[in-house]
């Protein structure tokens, strides 16, 4: 139980601290969406395949971004695999969702 407390302890502390450092998409194919809603429902339509689905998301709300774009961690979901980010697109403000795979470091 121990061990598990301080496992549970270190994960915390490396996702505080990762929220610290400059992050950017890394163009990997990983969608970004308005809400936390969006991106369940087009990892949900990539699951199964529903390329209208995933089409309809895409221009309602969802996007891929392209590699480099950097942004800041705002809120993190380490157990769903899924971050809240801060975009400066043209110099205006966007906040998206999208997993932790779409960033590098």
């Amino acid at each position: 139980m121990k061990r598990s407390f301080m496992i549970a302890i270190a994960v915390t502390l490396i996702v505080f601290s990762s929220n610290a450092q400059a992050r950017q998409f890394n163009g990997n194919g990983q969608p970004a969406c308005l809400t936390e809603n969006l991106l369940d429902q087009i990892i949900d339509a990539a699951v199964s395949r529903n390329t209208a689905g995933i089409e309809y998301l895409l221009n309602n709300g969802c996007v891929v971004p392209r590699s480099g774009i950097q942004v800041s961690v705002i809120d993190t979901k380490i157990l769903r695999g899924k971050v809240k980010v801060r975009a400066f697109i043209g110099g205006q403000p966007v906040e998206l969702w999208t997993t932790i795979e779409a960033l590098s470091r």
